[in-house]
């Protein structure tokens, strides 16, 4: 039979009390998915401080549509992946093999570090047409912005005039466009 461990004094045990409350506050304050995602991001550009606060709200932004569309899911498997496979390089961040899970948030009509005008850049591209948008996050706004989501929401042969249908339902997307507040 072992003997009984000796009870730690009342200072001891007040110190362990403090370390354990302590390690549990060291643990709540973990950063988010989103944090990490934006560290990663700002560790390779550079970001300011007034960057990172941005890249959080837009983060926030994300994860709120993403509840209203029943896509957390996708949106934390996005930065899930991110964060796995972010590289940087000459200060530009990238993250090649995370194309499935960005496509499903997508699917939700959501995106996250990528702007309305990179996505159309990217349609366009995909389609033969080149990447006529900036790449500026701050001129993608407005009209250029909502004509961006028409673009980035039509597939390569309504782009192209191949599906007529979609094809019209670009023009009336983007005519929507034309009337938005400048």
């Amino acid at each position: 039979m072992r003997a009984a461990m000796p009870r730690p004094s009342r200072p001891l045990q007040a110190l362990l009390s403090a370390a354990l409350a302590g390690g549990a506050l060291v643990v709540a304050g973990c950063p988010s998915t989103d944090e990490r995602a934006c560290d990663a991001v700002c560790d390779c550009t550079g970001c300011s401080e007034a960057r990172y606060l941005e890249c959080l709200d837009e983060a926030e932004v994300s994860r709120k549509a993403a509840v209203e569309a029943s896509c957390v899911g996708a949106l934390d498997e996005l930065l899930v992946c991110l964060e796995e496979e972010i590289e940087c390089k000459d200060d530009v961040f990238t993250f090649d093999g995370c194309e499935d899970q960005e496509a499903r948030l997508g699917e939700c009509g959501i995106s996250v570090f990528r702007t309305a005008c990179d996505l159309a850049n990217d349609r366009l591209t995909e389609c033969g047409q080149g990447a006529p948008l900036g790449t500026d996050p701050a001129s993608c706004i407005g009209q250029i912005a909502c004509n961006a989501r028409c673009i980035a929401a039509t597939s390569c042969a309504g782009l192209n005039g191949f599906d007529i249908e979609e094809n019209a339902r670009f023009g009336e997307c983007t005519n929507l466009c034309f009337f938005q507040m400048p």
